[in-house]
Order: structure tokens, then C-alpha cells, then sequence
């Protein structure tokens, strides 16, 4: 896992499986297509995206976590720019990918294994707010969904994270 670059973070508190992470700012790149609320193109599109379908024509290295968020009844996926090109991102030439920063913040995370799924996802959703709720913060974003391995990786060996942006 170590081989993929990903965003920096320092963690305030850890009580597995649960965080508190204070993530510094980093670029992305986002699949936004209302004519696709699930989804269903969305990691085909970027991975095209970091193989060289962009204005630039460059490959850039893969990264992790992809980044799922709903909002409302549209879900987006996001890849993690390589701190190398946050100067110079390259262009996307789909016009369903943006570049965004995201914004420095705290996080309240929760790890689990396995093949994630809507009913898993519901059930850990559900544990991290009541953790979040108990710590005395206040949710003020959507949660979202961190995917850390590749589609072959079998399900025992996956890492995911649900995360909110938190404060007090």
C-alpha cells in the first residue's frame, strides 16, 4: 500500500477503528456527471484520465484514496493529484472532470475491511457518526467513501474509510 502516494494527514486521536485527522490541502480530480448519479463511469473515466486522456497527453501516477461522495442523489468520485503536478495539473479533456483543491480540515474516519458495500456502508456511516456525536463535534460536509486498493485486490486484503469533515 505504501507504493501510492497519498494526501498528508496527521492524526489527532486514534481509537480504532476510529481517527481524528487533521489532512493538509491537496488536488483532485473530479467526476461530476448528472446523467450518471451512480456513478457508472466514474473510475473508468479518470483512470482514462491519468493514462493520458487529458490535454497534456501525460500519464500521471495512480494515487489512493478514491474519493466517493453523494450529494443529495448524486454521487461524484474523485482521484488524488500527485503532489508533483499541483502546479501544472493537466487539463482533463472529459467535460464530466474538474480540478478542485480540496481544503484542509479535520476528519473524523473510520477503517474497515472487506468488499464494501451499501448495507456495510450504512452500518460504519452509522458507527462514525455516533463516535463523532460522543467527541462533541459537529458534522459540516457530506460523508465519503476512501477506496485504498485496486479492483483485483482480493476482499480480505481491502482498506476502506468512511470520513467526514468535522469542527467543534
Amino acid at each position: 500500500m505504501a507504493k501510492y502516494e497519498r494526501p498528508e494527514y496527521k492524526v489527532i486521536l486514534s481509537q480504532p477503528p476510529f481517527e481524528l485527522r487533521q489532512y493538509e490541502e491537496f488536488v483532485i480530480v473530479e467526476y461530476n456527471n448528472e446523467a450518471d448519479p451512480e456513478i457508472v463511469n466514474g473510475f473508468g473515466t479518470l483512470f482514462r484520465y491519468i493514462s493520458s486522456e487529458n490535454k497534456e497527453k501525460q500519464k500521471i501516477s495512480m494515487t489512493v484514496p478514491v474519493i466517493q461522495e453523494i450529494e443529495g442523489n448524486q454521487m461524484k468520485m474523485a482521484f488524488v493529484v500527485p503532489k508533483d503536478y499541483w502546479e501544472n495539473v493537466p487539463k482533463p479533456d472529459s467535460k464530466w472532470l474538474s480540478v478542485k483543491k480540496f481544503e484542509s480540515g479535520l476528519f473524523a474516519v473510520i477503517n474497515y475491511n472487506g468488499r464494501s458495500n451499501k448495507n456495510k456502508e450504512k452500518i460504519m456511516k452509522k458507527e462514525l457518526s455516533q463516535w463523532v456525536d460522543s467527541k462533541a463535534y459537529k458534522v459540516v460536509a457530506n460523508y465519503m467513501l476512501a477506496f485504498y486498493n485496486p479492483p483485483f485486490t482480493p476482499p480480505m486484503f481491502r482498506q476502506n474509510e468512511i470520513m467526514v469533515r468535522i469542527e467543534k
